[in-house]
């Protein structure tokens, strides 16, 4: 999730009124029978059961049908939604700055028999105030203990802003350093690159995502398992409403330059107070952006074939959709998209 930059960027907009498989050490990115699901109950005193076997080294679904768990805090209720989709979905788990593997073991033994899980091993925002070496230690502490649980490891979340390092080497270095400690427990890993429309999105000129693409070296560039998209229309001002055409170009170019990965959207959402916006979006505002990125996923997937695996991982499932039954919930659309795919 977008740091200093994007909270700028969304206040200015605020105050204007503006509206192939991979080479890795872990194999391609394959394509598994779904899974059967099993709800289970939304809260519950007693630890969550797995409801689904699980293995290790499974294969990966196609499509994603993605969603972002920024909070364990209220796991019972995250799990309890988690597992009454009519999909099984894939639910990025981020890892907050200052935590042990320890704080997401309990997490990741209730998600993993209900959904595919991917760990985002640092936030943008949090890349920026973490050494090269506390990246590899972290990396190396994660990636040992979740060895065979996590079934993708996001390495790098929206490289190409100003708010996740200094310039280019400096955070390519930290990408390194995580792949390195994912691709030694033979990992998957997964970046995720902002998509800007234009010069009003970014200050820096190496932040534009194929300028900054460039700059990763090509032996890992090479060896990246996916490459992913973050898109949230109030990052820039005025706002940017890209359609499937436009995110279908970047992607294609991207895996130019990616021969091998496999190409998602990472993450969509609909910003809010926090974030820099004078007013959080209503219901209204969370289902049109909702439905405007996962319901591209027929052009997407016709335009770029079988290396389009979908993705999307709305931001703010826990926020809008946990719990599921509550009241202006945005879990049926979540719901219904994510089956629809």
């Amino acid at each position: 999730m977008a740091g200093a930059r994007r909270f700028i960027c969304a206040l200015m907009l605020a105050l204007a009124g503006c509206g192939g498989d991979a080479a890795s050490p872990a194999g391609p990115v394959t394509v598994a029978a779904p899974m059967a699901l099993q709800p289970v109950p939304e809260a519950t005193a007693a630890p969550i059961a797995p409801a689904l076997p699980v293995s290790l080294n499974r294969p990966l679904p196609s499509p994603w049908r993605g969603l972002t768990v920024d909070s364990v805090a209220n796991l019972p209720a995250v799990a309890g939604a988690v597992g009454a989709h009519h999909a099984v979905p894939m639910v990025r788990v981020v890892m907050d700055p200052g935590t042990q593997p320890a704080d997401y073991a309990r997490a990741i033994t209730a998600l993993r028999p209900r959904a595919y899980v991917m760990a985002e091993l640092i936030d943008s925002a949090a890349m920026r105030g973490t050494s090269l070496s506390a990246v590899r230690r972290r990396a190396h502490a994660f990636a040992g203990a979740f060895a065979g649980q996590v079934d993708l490891w996001e390495i790098g979340n929206e490289l190409n802003g100003e708010w996740v390092g200094r310039n280019p080497d400096e955070i390519n270095a930290k990408v390194q350093a995580a792949f390195d400690e994912v691709a030694a427990i033979h990992g998957r890993t997964a970046i995720t690159l902002n998509y800007w429309s234009g010069p009003d999105c970014y200050a820096k000129a190496w932040e534009p995502t194929l300028v900054y693409a460039r700059t990763m070296p090509p032996a890992l560039r090479s060896r990246i398992d996916v490459v992913m998209l973050s898109i949230y229309e109030t990052a820039c001002n005025p706002a940017q409403h890209p359609g499937a055409a436009q995110v279908g170009a970047m992607l294609a170019r991207l895996g130019v330059l990616f021969p091998t990965a496999k190409l998602a959207i990472g993450e969509v959402g609909a910003q809010r107070v926090a974030d820099g916006l004078l007013a959080d979006p209503t219901l209204a505002n969370k289902q049109r952006v909702a439905r405007t990125y996962y319901g591209m996923h027929a052009t997407l997937s016709a335009r770029l074939g079988a290396r389009f695996v979908g993705g999307y991982f709305w931001w703010y499932y826990v926020q809008d959709a946990v719990p599921r039954t509550r009241a202006q919930s945005l879990w049926p659309t979540l719901d219904a998209l994510i089956s629809g795919l």
